[in-house]
């Protein structure tokens, strides 16, 4: 009998440890209307652990705080967003800020509080302390735009990835908050589709105007396990980079430059893209080639576009889409060339907020409120 019983209990601990190791994954609706805290304060936690801005989220992940406030998350909420603010209402702006600033906490409670925050937005450009210190800001959560609680938090509970040394899911335990709820969830590309995927009702010319997770679901790193995190947030470093960073879009694009019977070609192959390049409508991508004579004149230029180009009339639509998908390589002919050509100098420009420089010279060739151009001419400045 007693052997029995040793039997039974190592079964019941070996189902114990195998349930402990299931993965959760993430609480249902947790995208949908996302709310930080909502109910009461849970009991016995300190004005640290229930303060969700990334001030008080550096007193303890400081590394993650610093590589995140000059990431493009956290300036979400910015003067081109919130310029276009005072024309749309609030109820127009909280649908924005369903990806600029996503909690609940965060949206506009009416008219009066929009336009505070827009006011504020001018006084203190960033919407947190650099310098992580709690005291020194006490400015809408909505400031500090895609920050630690967006992603993070719900209903008070913590969540994140698997710790690294163990790679455990399931609630880990640990001195503060109540510890997390570790999920491989945060480490998948579907995580970053509800900002990054926009839904088919919004396709222009069949796709999406932000198309990013299908463009990766169709590439070959789908395929190979690299997801969006292994790019964005190498080694999960909170730094976003995308086509604003240089070395980000170096390290996605290889060029290779010959000669073929008077002509000069450039390729340019997408070769660490896991989606279009660019995979969005407000960049712009230049190729330029100049031909230059034997005195270092030059005596002819070139230009192509690699862009998805969309206007409005009566609706969105599709001018031209020449981004190039992953692992395409395109050439660049300067040809012909001149009989007095001894060069050609080629140039890649990337220009990553041309669409919405153009948006701005059309809001400020229009009639505007005072706060909103305000707003509007300091994003021009910055996408200059």
């Amino acid at each position: 009998m007693k052997q029995v019983w040793m039997a039974i209990s190592l079964l019941l601990a070996g189902l114990t440890l195998t349930a402990a190791a299931v993965d959760p994954g993430l609480p249902d609706g947790y995208w949908d209307m996302p709310e930080a805290g909502g109910g009461g304060v849970p009991h016995g936690w300190s004005d640290l652990e229930t303060d969700l801005r990334p001030e008080a989220c550096a007193q303890c992940h400081a590394a993650q705080f610093d590589a995140w406030k000059e990431s493009r998350h956290a300036h979400a909420y910015s003067s081109g967003l919130v310029g276009q603010f005072p024309d749309m209402g609030p109820a127009g702006a909280n649908s924005c800020l369903q990806c600029h600033a996503p909690l609940n906490e965060q949206l506009y409670a009416g008219e009066a509080d929009m336009l505070a925050s827009i006011r504020v937005r001018l006084e203190q450009p960033r919407g947190f302390s650099p310098d992580s210190d709690p005291d020194a800001l006490h400015l809408p959560l909505r400031h500090a735009g895609v920050s630690c609680a967006v992603c993070h938090v719900r209903g008070w509970r913590r969540f994140g990835p698997p710790p690294r040394a163990s790679m455990a899911t399931g609630h880990q335990d640990g001195p503060v908050h109540g510890g997390f709820t570790a999920t491989a969830a945060f480490e998948s590309s579907e995580f970053c589709a509800t900002c990054h995927q926009f839904p088919s009702s919004m396709a222009i010319n069949g796709k999406p105007l932000e198309n990013t997770l299908a463009e990766w679901q169709a590439s070959p790193f789908a395929g190979s396990g690299v997801t969006c995190q292994q790019c964005h947030m190498p080694d999960r470093r909170h730094e976003f980079r995308g086509i604003h960073d240089p070395a980000m879009v170096r390290k996605g694009v290889a060029f290779e430059l010959t000669w073929k019977r008077r002509a000069a070609v450039l390729a340019v192959t997408s070769t660490w893209i896991g989606h279009a390049f660019p995979t969005y409508v407000t960049p712009k991508v230049m190729i330029e080639a100049e031909a230059f004579d034997a005195g270092g004149r030059s005596v002819h230029r070139w230009q192509w576009e690699i862009v998805r180009e969309v206007y409005y009339d009566n609706g969105w639509r599709e001018k031209r889409d020449t981004r190039l998908m992953p692992g395409e390589r395109r050439e660049f002919v300067a040809s012909p060339l001149p009989a007095d050509a001894v060069a050609v100098r080629y140039r890649v420009r990337v220009i990553p907020d041309h669409f919405y420089k153009g948006v701005y010279r059309s809001l400020l060739g229009g009639d505007m409120q005072q706060l909103a151009e305000d707003h509007i001419r300091e994003a021009s400045r910055q996408a200059g």
